[in-house]
């Protein structure tokens, strides 16, 4: 549907060949490119890892059970993490032109408004997940198996709280790559990504069981919110 685009004789953005000498590749830019969409990909390709893992722990906790009412979880989460990540697609052209205009007031301002966005979605994610608890997990087909929704209205309830961190960090994570710090989006991505929520996983599901398994989630998010809080602030005061 995408490559549709090109076909317009309008459509600005095309193949060309460089008009300044031989050199018609440059492994440096190329390099550059990459590290700033690597924070995307990162994510991305963490959340199958995250599944495996999670998986396994809740097979051992709890069984097919277990597995199904993560199962339930991840899908719902799959939705919010799409609804963050196209707030943060949204704003990134915006980011992009502030910065290649040198306008740090407009970058903020974008930034403002899209966290402001984000938090608003997110509460309103959180109401509804909250009021409607036991109906949403019953959409996916748990209505006759007690067992089924006695452990994922709990996992629901406490994944909820994550939103907003995760929400945050993602938008900020495209605000780094958007103007050329790719450090920050890097770390960012990592760490709620891969470095906490993997030795996170493991270490509270051995302390609390089930309940430790489903806090991992908003304690790896709260964990890089403060980290990438951390990031920002020093960017400002740079």
């Amino acid at each position: 549907i995408l490559s549709l685009h090109r076909m317009k004789p309008d459509k600005g953005f095309h193949l060309a060949r460089q008009s300044h000498g031989l050199r018609i590749f440059s492994f440096l830019r190329l390099q550059t490119i990459l590290s700033l969409g690597f924070p995307s990909l990162l994510s991305q390709v963490s959340t199958g890892v995250v599944m495996i893992l999670f998986n396994s722990i809740m097979l051992t906790l709890a069984g097919n059970t277990g597995v199904a009412a993560y199962g339930i979880i991840a899908n719902i989460a799959l939705v919010i993490l799409s609804l963050h990540t196209g707030i943060a697609q949204g704003v990134q052209p915006l980011f992009s032109r502030e910065y290649g205009r040198n306008n740090t007031a407009a970058q903020i301002r974008f930034l403002r408004y899209s966290l402001l966005l984000m938090a608003l979605l997110s509460l309103g994610l959180i109401w509804t997940g909250l009021s409607f608890n036991a109906p949403i997990i019953r959409l996916f087909g748990s209505e006759r198996d007690g067992e089924l929704e006695r452990i994922a209205g709990p996992g629901l309830a406490v994944y909820l709280t994550s939103i907003p961190f995760m929400g945050y960090n993602i938008i900020l994570a495209t605000y780094f790559s958007s103007v050329e710090q790719p450090l920050p989006a890097h770390l960012i991505s990592l760490l709620r990504g891969l470095i906490l929520i993997l030795p996170g996983t493991v270490l509270l599901a051995a302390l609390w069981g089930l309940t430790g398994a489903w806090l991992a989630f908003p304690a790896a998010e709260l964990a890089a919110f403060l980290a990438a809080w951390a990031l920002y602030q020093r960017k400002k005061s740079s």
